[in-house]
């Protein structure tokens, strides 16, 4: 029989439970600045360990990185409001384009033209999308002050990320102090390559995708497809989404130059396909590849379910949250089966503390090599 005592200890910890959830739905958007914080704060880290190998201290390099930053932000922000209505514009004019589009026969399929046709014209995609465009086209101002309150959201989220990374080994010394000296080890031994897992593909997806939408422009002015600017910002936004964002990207470009004529909508597809396989071969395996560690499988899985969990948001972030989690994993199984492997041979036994004191030798031994 439960005595009256455990009875109450239940209880108590059940109303700390619910006292627990109930603040941090009330919290919840203290919770989210704290924790987007908390991300950028270790995507960064790892540029600032370099840049204090050349003997800058920690907070110069982060008003060098946030000066960095605002420049971008700045250079990005200025021409914002005319790629939002060009995009707006383009949208509105989505179902005239598609309306143009000659497509023919597809007798493998039993679908003929007309059929074809009055899909496109029956179907509701369309109609949203144009009404989409209006909404954009027409709140200008609205858009205006929305980006000021994201400016504003920014700013905080960047002191906060700030304060974190320069004081991030009393900030660390203090949350792990009620832990024991075998989870404070432990994470110190998992936290560089975290921080190195997000800042490569913070930094690498961000930059990659810039850099395709800039081309993306480019290219697009040489052929003469309108609605340069709008479908270059459709395209690097779309491309921070892995395996779906190319295909997001490309098909508003066809549509617009479908008027054209087949060899201009060739020229597109082809200049589109040439950036995309520069960006997957070249750029990402090389900036993000050696620190994502994922699989194809395991990264389309990963998106898939942050699309389910949190839509858009939660395919961006899916991708290094699977990425941690996979160093993390890594990081036990590989303890684990040290430890089989002695008792197996009947050696003594396993000493953590030892193996993660190596850990973070060998880490510290591949970044010297690293940047030698």
């Amino acid at each position: 029989m439960v005595s009256k005592e455990e009875v109450w200890k239940y209880l108590q910890r059940g109303a700390i439970a619910l006292l627990g959830i109930y603040l941090v739905w009330r919290l919840k958007q203290t919770i989210q600045l704290l924790l987007v914080s908390l991300f950028f704060a270790s995507a960064i880290t790892p540029l600032l360990e370099q840049m204090e190998k050349y003997k800058i201290r920690r907070g110069l390099g982060v008003v060098v990185i946030y000066s960095a930053l605002l420049l971008i932000i700045l250079l990005t922000i200025a021409p914002a409001p005319q790629l939002i209505v060009e995009l707006g514009q383009f949208l509105t004019q989505v179902p005239n384009l598609v309306s143009q589009i000659n497509v023919t026969n597809i007798p493998f399929l039993n679908v003929n033209a007309q059929q074809i046709q009055e899909f496109l014209r029956s179907s509701t995609v369309l109609d949203q999308i144009q009404n989409l465009g209006r909404e954009i086209a027409n709140q200008t101002v609205g858009f205006t002050f929305g980006l000021i309150n994201t400016l504003g959201i920014i700013l905080l989220t960047m002191l906060i990320t700030g304060y974190m990374v320069i004081n991030s080994k009393e900030l660390t010394r203090r949350v792990l102090r009620p832990f024991s000296e075998k989870v404070r080890s432990e994470v110190y031994v998992l936290m560089p390559p975290i921080n190195r897992c997000l800042g490569a593909y913070v930094l690498g997806r961000i930059g990659t995708s810039a850099l395709l939408g800039f081309c993306t422009y480019l290219a697009l002015i040489f052929v003469g497809v309108e609605f340069a600017g709008g479908l270059s910002l459709l395209v690097a936004v779309a491309n921070l989404i892995p395996f779906v964002g190319p295909i997001l990207g490309l098909i508003p470009m066809v549509i617009a130059a479908w008027s054209l004529g087949l060899v201009k909508v060739g020229l597109v597809i082809g200049i589109s396909f040439l950036l995309q396989q520069i960006e997957a071969w070249i750029l990402q395996p090389w900036l993000v590849g050696p620190y994502l560690n994922l699989d194809p499988f395991e990264l389309l899985l990963s998106i898939i379910v942050g699309a389910e969990l949190l839509g858009v948001v939660g395919a961006l972030i899916a991708p290094p949250l699977a990425g941690v989690g996979r160093i993390i994993f890594d990081h036990f199984e590989r303890k684990r089966k040290i430890e089989t492997e002695d008792n197996s041979y009947g050696f003594p036994q396993f000493d953590t503390q030892r193996f993660d004191k190596e850990q973070l030798d060998g880490q510290k031994y591949d970044d010297q090599r690293f940047d030698d």
